[in-house]
């Protein structure tokens, strides 16, 4: 099972920096989630929220905002909001790096910089959009794209969206255990396997909840790095 850090190690980091991925890499994951804004002037900047206050004391809005700006914010540790392109020049390639679309103008940008810098072969993209994957289907037919799951309903469209785009992974929340009960949950991920998509699963900080369901899941997302590799 493969073991992919969410944001990083945001249990012992800030999240979403250099050193929060690079400590997730230290601690033995075997890659890296993030998340990506387009700035105000066009950079692909590394952050989940679509503002700052959540991660600093100032709120600034990340699309409405130059990068030269929000990189001015102390995150803590002394980390502050990195580029994609510095995240992909930190990690070394032998390792995953899911990259989360989280708003439709910034995928171009991302798909360019990922290519121009030869990370193709390592990057999966996910995101909740439909419409993001599809247009990462459009400029990259090779592009390995996974499918967010937020919903009954988006559930339930994913193997739609496998016939269309053909999923490189469907991602269930780990929630879905506890909403639809250990079997069907099961079943669901053996019906993921059948289409040929690998199963993702989300944010997974308690090992135990996985019993039963470890031969049906190809990698976790975890913020608990060391607890999912002692297991």
């Amino acid at each position: 099972m493969i073991i992919i850090g969410h944001r990083g190690y945001p249990m012992k980091y800030p999240e979403n920096t250099i050193a929060s991925f690079l400590g997730a890499l230290l601690y033995g994951a075997d890659g890296i989630e993030l998340d990506v804004w387009l700035s105000a002037d066009g950079q692909v900047v590394v952050i989940h929220d679509p503002d700052t206050e959540r991660v600093s004391n100032v709120k600034l809005v990340v699309k409405e905002s130059s990068y030269s700006d929000l990189a001015k914010i102390d995150l803590g540790m002394g980390q502050h909001i990195p580029l994609l392109r510095d995240v992909l020049k930190a990690v070394p390639r032998r390792y995953i790096v899911a990259i989360e679309i989280k708003d439709i103008d910034v995928v171009e940008e991302t798909v360019k910089i990922v290519n121009e810098m030869n990370w193709h072969d390592n990057i999966v993209y996910v995101s909740f959009l439909d419409k993001a994957l599809e247009k990462i289907r459009e400029l990259d037919p090779n592009a390995k794209i996974g499918y967010n799951i937020g919903s009954v309903e988006a559930a339930m469209n994913a193997f739609k969206l496998h016939e269309k785009l053909k999923l490189y992974s469907i991602n269930p929340p780990i929630q879905g255990l506890q909403l639809l009960g250990f079997e069907k949950f099961r079943e669901y991920l053996v019906n993921v396997r059948r289409v040929g998509a690998k199963t993702v699963l989300w944010t997974v900080d308690d090992p135990g909840l996985l019993k039963g369901l470890e031969e049906l899941v190809d990698a976790v997302i975890t913020n608990n790095v060391e607890a999912l590799i002692k297991k």
